[in-house]
């Protein structure tokens, strides 16, 4: 018989501080209620569905396995539950469970991914965080944040994972998308935007959730590009550019959580670095909440630093050091009796899991999750996907479009055209960008459907895709096209617990396809987070012919049979598993089909797919021939940018290029839309392209957002938030290089094609009548820089105008100049506004040779400008002691 604490104790008392409460509730608890608490589960693992899709969306039919539930859950409690996808209802469920039937009625923690939108069909999908970045208006991005943060908790999550503040200078690297960007200025103004905006005013609110920062710390500049590869960097430039990010989110913006980096930084894995996680984050910031594990990066002390000798030593280290909750790290037997072991031996001090405890109950305390531990069912129909949601999904989107060039003014387009082409593979396919969920109850707006509103009737549009984002471009073979030869839809997919599809597998379930991403998740709660193995079995039948080819995409290990032949063979060391074939398949008829997947490398993606037809750039190039304008939608797919999708080029990724120039040679006038995670090397495009616009991953609305400002109905005004190189082997490129280098190759100086801050406008601004209101001022000392700007062209616009800030002779290297203010304001025709800047100390200093920072005295110019190219005032003032 459980010995449940039902009567008011001290923990329960919702007028005792929360400091008390927690040391009250630590008291009562045994160490295995403790070390729960540390633990976070895969939530589709305690359900059942029918939902083809249960791994990765909410299923409406899904059931609590309630024996599962009392197993795992049992009378201890759990700490988090991820990768849920239920409904309200099953939260609430769950949560009842938690309450009412564990011995002491800890609440459960849920959270889930949310970056740009919460990863949940049905859901907004707003801009990728890049595109927010573009706007330069935190306000839009607070908005976001309270969008996001009403859409998650009206389902009863409590969490997300985000918002990413890593400073993106290596475009290689696959989640540049994910960043505000290169700068620590502009990244440090949209974190305490988004965090405002997730955690709002009262964490208690059904409209509030935690913000957890990532990836702490140093992430963006992987060496090579490759995600998870060590950051090699000298601590000036840590404490100047990459920390006062993280710091504005956790001080300023009061970020509660945070979630610690699976990279090493000069030889010390962040999940183990207590410099970092303990005495930054805590002894500095005063973050009151916990550090969770990025997927794997406590097993990763062993399995790829190899820093710890064993899994509890990895434990061991990561604890310590301040992690204090892992992330599918570990299987949860394994975690928690390590941790029991080493606290019972004396190796773990009982203090460390007290206080790593204490930090996740602090978090359910401010969430308010004891006296109201469940979500209203209903709220969520009059949350989600509002229109006042939708509303700033599509704002955000016009406002982060980004004009890169427009020679002759060939933008914006008149309505009245004759015979438009709309070509490309990005032209009739929305590009969401990574941690997008799947699309259910409504379309998003293509950029061919965005042009059809707004064009003429007697526009005539013709449409080709000419090409795929790359050449072998597959998509997955939807449900219901498989069979599992016994009458269920579907295939049979047996999952093992090691590399080599031996023994017997741990789980066996109908998949109604093969398209998943395995890096930020796993199959189910019973398989290891690593070195998984999974074969399918069943038929294919094709529901229309397919002239085309079929394969298989991953980084991992795959091989496809197909009517017992060896198709595609991807399997082992040095394989390629991202292959396609040619075949010619029948509507109706089947074919047997298997397929093998080994987790052996990063679990990106595992998909079986294929493609309808060879596509020719010969129906594009005829097309463009019969139109008056081509528009040209070129860029990436979740194949060429997002998590674990790091490129050694950043050309347009496979026959886009080739594309371009079939149509460029028609003669026809092009516009060239681009939609892509990160900066592209656009030398021949920018050379021959006349208009050219960066669209970056723009929501649900993009499609809309960029018609508009083809067409005039939006003045563009987004602006770079990361600079593009002209070669991949400018790198790195960012703008605000210290100074000391030379600035010649052989083949060019090593300045970007489009620097940080560029966008053009369809209208012109002047600036004026810079002032300062002193010259000199002592180091304690404010200064006020004021310039009136006026809109001297054709029509209303919004210009963002850029302070930038060079301390012209200092103890330090520094750059030429550094963002340090700005303001995006919209100006009718004809109008002026004076702008007024304050510096304060704040700004003016620097990380000295002792490692204090300092205002150091000499001479500091000021330069106004609308990017850090195009300086068009400028002052200078002295600081003196």
């Amino acid at each position: 018989m459980i010995d449940i604490v039902k009567e008011t104790v001290g923990f329960r008392d919702p007028n005792a501080p929360v400091e008390d409460r927690i040391t009250d509730l630590l008291s009562q608890m045994t160490l295995k209620e403790k070390v729960r608490q540390l633990d976070q589960y895969f939530g589709a693992s305690f359900m059942s569905s029918s939902h083809p899709r249960m791994n990765t969306v909410m299923a409406k039919d899904a059931k609590i396995l309630w024996e599962k539930v009392m197993d795992i859950v049992g009378e201890d409690g759990v700490g988090c539950i991820h990768d849920l996808y239920g409904t309200t209802k099953v939260n609430n469920q769950l949560q009842r469970y938690a309450v009412e039937q564990t011995r002491l009625g800890i609440p459960i923690l849920f959270s889930e991914e949310a970056i740009h939108g919460l990863l949940r069909p049905g859901c907004t999908i707003f801009p990728h965080a890049i595109m927010m970045a573009s706007t330069w208006n935190p306000d839009i991005v607070e908005e976001i944040g309270k969008s996001i943060a009403a859409e998650t908790r009206s389902f009863g999550i409590h969490e997300s994972f985000g918002p990413v503040l890593d400073l993106a200078r290596e475009p290689r690297w696959g989640r540049v998308e994910e960043t505000f960007g290169e700068d620590t200025h502009l990244a440090s103004r949209m974190a305490v935007s988004m965090v405002h905006g997730l955690q709002g005013d009262d964490l208690a609110s059904d409209r509030s959730i935690i913000a957890e920062p990532k990836h702490f710390a140093v992430h963006g500049i992987p060496e090579s590009g490759l995600n998870h590869s060590p950051s090699s960097i000298g601590r000036n430039d840590i404490e100047t550019y990459y920390m006062p990010i993280f710091e504005a989110a956790f001080v300023e913006g009061g970020a509660v959580n945070a979630m610690c980096s699976y990279n090493s930084i000069d030889g010390i894995p962040c999940a183990a670095d207590s410099s970092l996680l303990t005495d930054m984050l805590r002894g500095q910031w005063s973050m009151p909440g916990f550090v969770r594990s990025d997927l794997g990066a406590i097993a990763r002390l062993k399995t790829a630093h190899f820093t710890a000798s064993s899994e509890k030593e990895a434990i061991r280290q990561a604890l310590v050091a301040g992690t204090d909750m892992q992330y599918y790290d570990f299987p949860h037997e394994l975690y928690q009796n390590a941790i029991i072991d080493m606290v019972e031996s004396g190796e773990l001090p009982i203090e460390t899991v007290n206080l790593a405890a204490s930090r996740v109950l602090r978090v359910k305390f401010m969430l308010g999750l004891f006296e109201k531990p469940y979500t209203e069912p209903e709220l969520y129909k009059s949350v989600v996907r509002s229109k006042q949601h939708t509303d700033i999904s599509l704002q955000a989107a016009r406002e982060g479009i980004v004009l890169l060039k427009n020679d002759q003014n060939l933008l914006p387009l008149r309505r009245s055209i004759s015979t438009i082409a709309v070509i490309g593979p990005s032209a009739d396919v929305v590009r969401l960008g990574d941690y997008t969920p799947y699309i259910e109850g409504f379309e998003p707006v293509t950029l061919l459907k965005g042009i059809g509103k707004l064009v003429s009737p007697e526009t005539t549009i013709l449409f080709a895709k000419g090409t795929g984002i790359l050449e072998d471009e597959l998509d997955a073979i939807p449900i219901g096209s498989f069979s599992d030869g016994c009458g269920n839809s579907g295939l049979l997919g047996e999952y093992f617990n090691n590399p080599k599809l031996e023994g017997c597998p741990v789980l066996t379930k109908i998949d109604s396809f093969i398209n998943f991403n395995w890096v930020i998740t796993k199959p189910d709660q019973s398989i290891d987070t690593f070195h998984f193995s999974v074969r399918w079995t069943g038929k294919l039948v094709p529901k229309q012919d397919v002239s085309g080819y079929i394969g298989t995409v991953s980084r991992d290990s795959m091989r496809l049979w197909l009517d017992g032949n060896l198709i595609v063979d991807g399997w082992g060391e040095g394989k390629n598993a991202t292959q396609s074939v040619p075949v010619m398949l029948y509507a109706g008829h089947e074919y047997d089909i298997r397929v093998e997947y080994c987790k052996d490398a990063d679990g990106v993606s595992a998909l079986l797919g294929w493609s309808y037809a060879i596509e020719g750039i010969q129906d594009a190039v005829q097309i463009a021939r019969q139109s008056d304008i081509a528009i040209v939608a070129l860029g990436d797919s979740h194949r060429t940018s997002g998590e674990g999708t790091d490129r050694s080029s950043l050309d347009l990724p496979g026959a886009q290029l080739t594309l371009l120039k079939a149509i460029h040679a028609t003669g026809t006038p092009i516009v060239l839309v681009l939609q892509n995670g990160r900066p592209i090397t656009l030398g021949w495009e920018a050379e021959h392209i006349p208009a050219i616009l960066e669209a970056w991953y723009p929501g649900e609305n993009g499609g809309d957002a960029i018609a508009e400002v083809l067409f005039g109905d939006y003045n563009p005004a987004g602006r770079l938030p990361i600079s593009f190189p002209r070669t991949i082997g400018q790198i790195p490129v960012y703008y605000n290089r210290r100074r000391g280098g030379t600035t010649q190759y052989v083949e060019g100086d090593n300045k970007p094609l489009y620097s940080f801050g560029h966008g053009l406008s369809y209208t012109t601004f002047e600036y004026s009548s810079i002032q300062i209101s002193s010259t000199r001022i002592s180091q304690e000392e404010e200064v006020n820089v004021s310039i009136d700007v006026t809109n001297t062209g054709q029509m209303a616009g919004d210009e963002v105008v850029q302070l930038y800030l060079c301390d012209v002779v200092s103890s330090i290297a520094r750059p030429e100049k550094e963002l340090k203010k700005f303001k995006r304001i919209h100006l009718p025709l004809g109008e002026k506004t004076s702008l007024s800047f304050t510096l304060t100390p704040k700004e003016l200093k620097l990380y000295g040779r002792d490692g204090k920072w300092i205002v150091e005295p000499g001479s500091f110019r000021v330069m106004i400008g609308s990017s850090s190219e195009l300086i068009k005032a400028s002052v200078e003032f002295e600081v003196i002691v």
